[in-house]
């Protein structure tokens, strides 16, 4: 069931990085396209965004390296929108534009003025897109992210780590912190109003900021506007190293 949404907006999905953790099956694989459940990772994504209304583009920022195998993925899908695959011209590791960069390069590569929803292409979720889309437009102009209870702080150690209030407002945000202050965690899902656009610009052109580590950003950015969490307790996996892979390998061996 599609939700009738206040703003239209376009959706930018993260598939540029290199997965060196992965390695090496990910030295001829773009991580978002490694099989889970005998579907690419990065299909858990698009079929959410197939549910949601006021969907104008989903647009996927990969790397030279892999620029033609996405276009072969894109041409077996079956959904609604459209999908434009952009190239941002790296072919390694070390010259990379980064989460931030790639985010930037593709705002200017296709002129987006909408509303975007951005979601790492390595990013697991079911159901609960519909929600935070909602949401995010129902804040807007202020930004917001997905935020998720691991309900260990020991794990929480790995992410952005966050505290929010109780109009859920993000009040604080520590990037891979020692000690942290709580279990919520940010996921790479963010609902950035078109009014925050700009906000993009000054951070890689005029302050020249590290454009790798997406975290980065939204701690900055908090200076600039209000964001919110939405808190969400359905499936989410971040595959980001080898053990949760397999863990997410194990997890739908199980369903079935």
């Amino acid at each position: 069931m599609s939700l009738k949404n206040k703003r239209d907006f376009k959706a930018l999905i993260l598939a540029g990085g290199y997965a060196t953790r992965l390695y090496p099956i990910t030295l001829d694989v773009s991580k978002p396209l490694l099989k889970i459940d005998n579907r690419a990772i990065i299909d858990f994504a698009i079929q959410q965004l197939n549910k949601v209304s006021g969907l104008k583009e989903i647009i996927v920022v990969t790397n030279d390296k892999f620029y033609s195998d996405y276009h072969r993925w894109k041409n077996k899908l079956k959904i609604k929108a459209r999908v434009t695959i952009v190239n941002d011209g790296t072919r390694t590791e070390k010259s990379k534009l980064g989460a931030v960069g790639d985010i930037y390069f593709g705002v200017r590569k296709r002129k987006i003025n909408e509303d975007l929803l951005i979601i790492a292409g390595d990013n697991i979720f079911e159901k609960w897109l519909l929600g935070f889309v909602k949401f995010a437009q129902d804040k807007s102009p202020d930004a917001s992210i997905g935020i998720y209870n691991l309900k260990d702080k020991l794990k929480a150690r790995r992410y952005g780590v966050v505290k929010t209030d109780r109009n859920h407002q993000i009040l604080d945000f520590q990037e891979k912190p020692k000690h942290p202050a709580s279990a919520y965690v940010a996921t790479c899902v963010y609902y950035f109003p078109k009014e925050t656009l700009v906000f993009l610009r000054d951070y890689v052109n005029k302050l020249k900021r590290n454009t790798d580590r997406a975290g980065d950003y939204i701690k900055w950015l908090m200076t600039k506007v209000k964001i919110y969490g939405f808190r969400f307790k359905s499936l989410w996996l971040d595959i980001g190293q080898i053990d949760t892979y397999k863990k997410a390998q194990r997890y739908f061996s199980r369903r079935k």
